[in-house]
């Protein structure tokens, strides 16, 4: 079979390389719809569908060889969380909860084993996915938002007291999977050569961000916000046009004036709790912010968990104070497994910006094509994800796919990485 293109008669090979991805692209928006108890749901076990075709089809040797070398440090260091996780077991009052470590730490393989089948069989699949991502976004958080506008009697549903949960275990979670697409629609807008794909990419910009303010988070809202506006950036300047560049500028900086003026005015419109939390951040500081002072007392508990049980850890995934996790990522792991966790998820979120940095050097000297913008999106995306989590969520199992989603995407799509 030629690796360059799906052969139309064979239906067969049509689903296998593209079911179990979308299946698994839809379920990662409907956490509590397909949930099967307090501890499971099949977005959990949807990754299994993605290793059928590694199993099914032939692809040669060589070619996944070639692959790994893609992602060999981050696949050691996760391989790394794993054993630790283990290790870690000796000191754990509920092993169970180790899962929150090791699968986030396995699903990118279970990733890469499908990848490595499309980027063989139907490379041009793998570039569909952040658009796949998108209109799971319409179809998951944008149509649902806008159904229970009009129909209030179905808002219990999609929200979580003020703020909008979506299908997602808590607002937070929605918050920050919505903020890892914003790049990508971006991105959409910047290439769009019509001026009516300029039209509809700016306002469904616009409607992207006004979901993901209804599902409140304001850490999620400003890291997405300042990595678009940054990549942006990145390709006026790539034009070398002056007119261009300057007027980019200027545009982000009349857009930064209206947020100061209006800003708040405006969000006491769409939602007054939201705008309440956000006037007492911009007049008390971040540090006097009522979850920052309760995080303050979690990170001090992880610390000393961290220290006692340095070496292997307290216990993958064990809670802090009753709480999930530690509300941030390095003390989380730390705590966890140990100091070499808390190295090594620290060495993971460095590469992640590595690879966003470098990419974005290259495009900013002009080199690359549509492909490799797209490519910084995606870079750039993973990047929103590992800066939210360093707060909230601290890669949980069950937002975990966005950041493997459109990090092993970006790195797919790569022309080195299309190469068969």
């Amino acid at each position: 079979m030629d690796p360059s293109h799906l052969r139309k008669e064979s239906l067969a090979l049509v689903l296998l390389l593209q079911l179990p991805l979308y299946l698994y692209l839809c379920s990662l928006w409907l956490v509590r719809p397909l949930a099967l108890g307090d501890t499971f749901s099949l977005t959990l076990m949807a990754p299994g569908l993605l290793v059928i075709c590694l199993v099914v089809l032939k692809v040669p040797r060589e070619f996944v060889v070639v692959k790994l070398r893609l992602v060999g440090f981050e696949f050691f260091l996760l391989l790394g969380f794993v054993l630790l996780s283990i290790l870690s077991l000796v000191n754990s009052d509920s092993p169970i909860r180790s899962f929150r470590i090791i699968y986030p730490s396995l699903l990118p393989f279970a990733l890469f084993a499908h990848y490595v089948v499309l980027a063989w069989y139907a490379p041009h699949l793998i570039r569909r996915v952040p658009l796949i991502l998108i209109g799971c976004a319409v179809t998951f958080s944008v149509v649902p938002l806008f159904i229970a506008i009009l129909v209030p009697p179905l808002e219990p549903l999609i929200f979580g007291s003020y703020r909008m949960q979506g299908f997602f275990e808590n607002p937070i979670q929605h918050s920050i999977c919505l903020a890892t697409l914003i790049p990508l629609v971006t991105v959409e807008f910047s290439l769009a050569k019509k001026f009516r794909g300029k039209i509809f990419w700016s306002v469904f910009f616009v409607v992207m961000i006004y979901t993901l303010f209804r599902a409140g988070s304001k850490t999620a809202l400003g890291v997405t916000l300042i990595f678009s506006m940054l990549i942006y950036t990145l390709l006026a300047f790539r034009s070398r046009s002056f007119f261009k560049i300057f007027a980019v500028l200027i545009s982000l900086s009349l857009l930064g004036i209206f947020l100061k003026l209006f800003g708040l005015m405006i969000a006491d419109m769409i939602s007054p709790i939201v705008a309440e939390k956000l006037r007492s951040i911009f007049e008390g500081g971040v540090s006097n912010y009522q979850s920052i002072e309760s995080r303050k007392v979690l990170w001090e508990e992880a610390i000393r968990q961290g220290k006692q049980h340095w070496l292997v850890g307290t216990g993958a995934g064990e809670k802090v104070n009753g709480i999930s996790h530690a509300h941030n990522l390095v003390l989380d792991y730390f705590k966890g497994i140990g100091i070499f966790g808390g190295i090594g998820i620290a060495a993971l979120c460095l590469t992640v910006f590595g690879r966003s940095g470098w990419k974005s050097f290259t495009i900013v000297r002009g080199r690359g094509n549509d492909n490799d913008i797209r490519v910084l999106a995606c870079f750039f995306s993973a990047a929103v994800y590992v800066i939210c989590n360093q707060l909230s969520d601290c890669f949980g199992p069950t937002t975990i796919g966005f950041l493997w989603v459109n990090y092993m995407t970006g790195i797919f799509m790569e022309r080195d990485g299309l190469k068969s």
